[in-house]
């Protein structure tokens, strides 16, 4: 797990703007950190060191070791290929491990972000074609897969990653990133023509002539409808990403921007269909079977692993996998769990938690979140998230992963991705009712309801949602637009101001959510798990911890994602294929709970009850730093909050950190 960066432009750069771009991401990889530079494009490689360059590295006689350390006296010098790379030593912790890495021939260059779980496999493979491996390490591998394979070797990579190879002979460029988007990938194109990529976009800010603007329409996406990462857009005017599943390859005198400022990439990951036909029974052992192998596959590291471990479902399941495995080589006692807690019980999830530790026997640690420290470290996570968020659940699992790095742990297990496709919120029952009712199975509608949990999903609910659907779209549209909530809050944003249109991103999503693998998709690539996984990996490598992600394993998705709609969600019952194929690994209490209440702060109740003086100041003071983006009434809106007369949300908290963001980043408000 690392940082990298890159300037690429034939007519040449000042070679600082590489070091600044790789320093500003040492979090990412304090271990190590290594440069390739090209003079010119017919010139011979150079490779360089820096100060967290270890001494064995230089020393190592790999062809890709640095000659010599930077020297901060040629940073006027001038370059047209730079890559950075910044090291956090997961898998073979020697100097083999060190990047830029290059082939034998030194013909192909990577720096490389993520892990590659199945190149040990993939190794074999490779050995039985005749290739040689001098390194443990995945990013060798790479490099051996891409000389077989081309981009088609992506296909065959099960992790997460974010790629980079230079093809030194073709002057030809490849970008990549993983399937689902769990390593991140950002470009720009500088003022004077650079392309410009790196893991954060922050690595921007340290090149010369940067200015941060605003992206009117994103921005617009996330004060209204709380909507980040659902575009290759970010809230920064210019700044684009590689989208997940998507991989870039080009000759380097070619990389030009479009009118939008973007490159062409090319989509080379869909998740499959091809519908399962067996039994539920069949489905559940299948599902166990392929969770294990994830699990197994995710703990394949040289330093310690732990779990985070929230008390719901999906943590539960890895906590209690990992241990099952561990216990083969009696290995359990190393196993350490973090948590995240409250003294208010409404809000904690700790009695579930001990549920799961009492049956683990696990090294437990806890941290207990506090109001007081909400704003200190906001001035702090704005910067380490780069864009703005949603709610105080980053700054819950901020807290956690410091936690994890006091403990000395570098890999940290979780349960991100389940409940996008597993329907974890919820979220398929009513396209379920729909498709049932659609199809005249009124009976089996019927019945469904009955068995409901109604305080969960009232009838009149249920029934509205039904009839709605039958509106044609540009209708219902108009019916959403004139709502009460969506008014009241759309009412707070000057959109000329902003100079944002009135639109509904959820337009531009080619996506129908009519159906369950419609909503599968749209919460897996586009509404919610991107904007999580973005938070998730900024949060863990701000603390130089690698947070993996075992239910993304691509297997388990597209195993999941093509099972009928009744073994995901039957009568109220989320996730039933996870439930009932873990049946004998989770704790009896934790497979049937049915009342998760999500990665959650006392939010409420620390804007409402504890100080909602000091929210209000940090609202009119975000009213005064928008210059009229944010207008006046967004303080009657919160007072009616705090007075209970409309429903507590998080709009309040998207306009504060929208201002404390402008203000960090600098960013111009024209």
């Amino acid at each position: 797990m690392c940082g990298i960066a890159g300037v690429i432009n034939p007519k040449g750069f000042h070679i600082s703007n590489i070091w600044n771009m790789t320093d500003t991401v040492k979090h990412r990889g304090p271990d190590d950190e290594g440069y390739l530079i090209f003079d010119n494009l017919d010139s011979s490689p150079i490779c360089l060191g820096g100060a967290s360059t270890p001494s064995e590295v230089y020393a190592s006689g790999l062809n890709y070791a640095p000659i010599s350390t930077r020297d901060e006296s040629q940073s006027g010098s001038r370059a047209c290929v730079a890559l950075g790379h910044r090291r956090l030593s997961i898998l073979d912790l020697s100097p083999g491990g060190h990047q830029p890495m290059c082939d034998v021939h030194q013909r192909y260059w990577i720096v490389f972000n993520g892990e590659i779980y199945n190149y040990i496999e993939l190794k074999e493979e490779l050995s039985k074609l005749n290739y040689t491996f001098k390194t443990h390490t995945d990013t060798e591998v790479i490099l051996a897969a891409w000389r077989q394979w081309g981009p088609d070797c992506l296909t065959r990579f099960n992790g997460m990653w974010a790629i980079c190879i230079y093809d030194s002979t073709e002057k030809r460029l490849f970008l990549a990133r993983d399937r689902f988007g769990i390593k991140p990938l950002y470009y720009w194109f500088a003022p004077e023509g650079s392309f410009c990529f790196g893991s954060e976009i922050k690595q921007f800010t340290q090149y010369n002539g940067w200015k941060a603007k605003l992206n009117p329409q994103r921005v617009y996406d996330y004060l209204i409808y709380s909507y980040t990462d659902h575009t290759n857009e970010t809230m920064f005017s210019g700044v684009n990403q590689i989208s997940g599943g998507y991989y870039f390859y080009e000759k380097i005198d070619k990389i030009l921007p479009d009118k939008e400022n973007k490159i062409i990439a090319t989509k080379w990951y869909s998740i499959p269909e091809q519908p399962f036909h067996g039994t539920f029974e069949e489905a559940s052992k299948r599902f166990e079977t392929l969770f294990k192998s994830a699990v197994e596959l995710h703990l394949r590291a040289d330093v310690p692993v732990g779990t985070a471990l929230s008390g719901g479902l999906d943590s539960s399941a890895i906590v209690c996998e990992m241990n099952n495995i561990l216990k083969k080589t009696n290995a359990n006692h190393f196993q350490k769990t973090f948590s995240c807690c409250f003294e208010d019980e409404q809000y904690s999830e700790k009695k579930w938690i001990d549920i799961v530790i009492e049956q683990t026997k696990t090294d437990s640690h806890f941290v207990y979140p506090e109001l007081k420290d909400v704003f200190s470290v906001t001035q702090e996570l704005i910067w380490v998230q780069d864009e703005p968020y949603q709610s105080q659940s980053p700054f819950l699992a901020y807290k956690v992963f410091r936690m994890v790095k006091e403990n000395n742990v570098k890999v940290l297990l979780n349960g991100q991705g389940a409940d996008e496709y597993l329907g974890g919120y919820g979220q398929f029952i009513h396209a379920k009712l729909l498709q049932k009712f659609r199809s005249y199975k009124w009976l089996e509608v019927y019945k469904e309801i009955k068995d409901l949990d109604l305080t969960k999903f009232p009838k009149g609910y249920l029934l509205r949602i039904i009839l709605t659907s039958f509106i044609p779209d540009k209708l219902r549209a108009i019916i959403s637009e004139k709502s009460n909530r969506s008014r009241i809050i759309k009412n707070l944003i000057n959109n000329k101001v902003l100079g944002s249109k009135n639109v509904d991103p959820n337009k531009h999503i080619p996506i129908t959510l009519y159906n369950v693998k419609g909503i599968s998709q749209h919460q897996t690539f586009f509404s919610t798990l991107p904007k999580y996984l973005k938070w998730e990996d900024r949060n863990s490598m701000s603390n130089s911890v690698e947070a993996r992600v075992p239910f993304l394993d691509y297997r388990l998705v597209e195993f999941t994602y093509n099972l009928p709609d009744d073994y995901l969600d039957y009568k109220g019952e989320t996730k039933r294929v996870l439930r009932y194929g873990m049946k004998d690994v989770l704790p009896e209490k934790i497979k049937n709970r049915k009342d998760k209440n999500g990665y959650i702060a006392p939010e409420d109740r620390w804007v409402k009850k504890d100080d909602p003086k000091l929210f209000r100041k940090k609202l009119q003071e975000a009213i005064e730093i928008s210059k009229g983006i944010i207008k006046p009434e967004a303080l009657n809106y919160f007072d009616k909050i705090v007075a209970g007369k409309i429903p507590f949300d998080y709009t309040y908290w998207r306009l504060i950190l929208f201002a404390i963001w402008v203000t960090k980043f600098n960013i111009l408000i024209e």
